[in-house]
């Protein structure tokens, strides 16, 4: 087996024919046809289904794709760390992370790679926790910040923070002193994101507990949006304490009884092997994670200690009154 047997491979699975394929190759059909050929008969097994409408994977043949595209990549991995070794400063990076923690981790993470390792270049995705994790997969990320808990087997998750779940209200509504009960805040009606979002996995579970049913009059995609809608009036909410902005008016934040903190995990291919870059962006990630400092918003305004902290450190003193 060569490298230009995959190629073909690749070649015919992102082009949908061997002709197309030869173009894409700058060669001729018969060639591409023939390094098929070989490589079906060393593996003993067809790859591809040829019809009129052109050339579809078998399953062996997506077996074999999987791995000729993760091939793809350690050889880019390899040919970056090179260029980084030889001091040429060159190298892509790909980093996933849900919206609460991207708010104060992707500017500090850009403005430490800018000044550490400006020849890095990264692209950063922002989104769900199950959208991220199926990227990694796909290999489409080479790591992501998402939401425990992780529980398919093929991804190897790192806990790098816990942090509290808060009650979020309207400045203009009365509740029970603090921690306030998920009742208190569910009888405002909840402002939540849709399932299968963990935030909303995690809220149900704890109604659930206590034979809660929750009064859901807003579902909203994109969590940043929620505390902007409480402040509108819109209801109550759930959320991670780093997801509500320290500056945003109208709303009070309050500890809630019973609800247990929020975890995020670092998460990449059980398997895969990490470049420079990619390390170079590991490395960052986890430095501004584990200096974070814990939001002061929720002590001003309820009164209560924050439980935001680094997986690993120890916990804070809540601060004085």
């Amino acid at each position: 087996m060569e490298l230009r047997h995959l190629d073909a491979v690749l070649a015919v699975a992102d082009e949908g024919s061997f002709t197309a394929a030869a173009d894409a190759l700058s060669t001729v059909q018969s060639n591409v046809s023939e390094q098929i050929r070989q490589l079906e008969a060393e593996l003993g097994a067809a790859l591809f289904v040829r019809s009129r409408r052109g050339a579809e994977p078998t399953d062996c043949g997506e077996v074999v794709l999987e791995r000729a595209r993760r091939i793809r990549r350690e050889l880019e991995s390899l040919r970056a760390d090179l260029s980084m070794l030889q001091g040429l400063e060159v190298g892509d990076a790909s980093f996933g992370v849900v919206g609460t923690a991207s708010r104060w981790l992707v500017p500090e993470l850009v403005a430490d790679l800018r000044t550490r390792a400006p020849g890095v270049h990264l692209r950063i995705v922002e989104g769900a926790s199950e959208r991220l994790a199926a990227e990694v997969l796909d290999g489409d990320l080479t790591q992501a910040i998402v939401t425990e808990p992780v529980d398919d087997r093929r991804l190897t998750a790192e806990t790098v923070l816990e942090e509290a779940l808060v009650g979020v209200a309207p400045v203009g509504h009365t509740l029970p002193r603090s921690p306030v009960p998920l009742e208190a805040l569910n009888a405002l009606g909840l402002v939540v994101p849709p399932p299968p979002n963990p935030l909303r996995a995690e809220i149900e579970a704890a109604a659930a507990r206590q034979g809660l049913a929750l009064d859901v009059v807003v579902e909203v995609e994109g969590i940043r949006l929620i505390a902007d809608l409480v402040a509108a009036g819109a209801g109550a909410a759930v959320l991670p304490e780093t997801a509500v902005p320290e500056a945003l008016e109208g709303v009070k934040v309050v500890s809630i009884a019973g609800l247990p903190p929020r975890r995020l995990a670092l998460v990449s291919l059980r398997d895969a092997y990490l470049s420079i870059a990619d390390r170079a962006v590991r490395d960052a990630a986890l430095r501004m994670i584990r200096g974070r400092r814990v939001p002061g918003r929720s002590r001003r305004k309820s009164g209560g200690a924050t439980a935001t902290r680094a997986a690993g450190s120890a916990p804070r003193p809540p601060a004085a009154s």
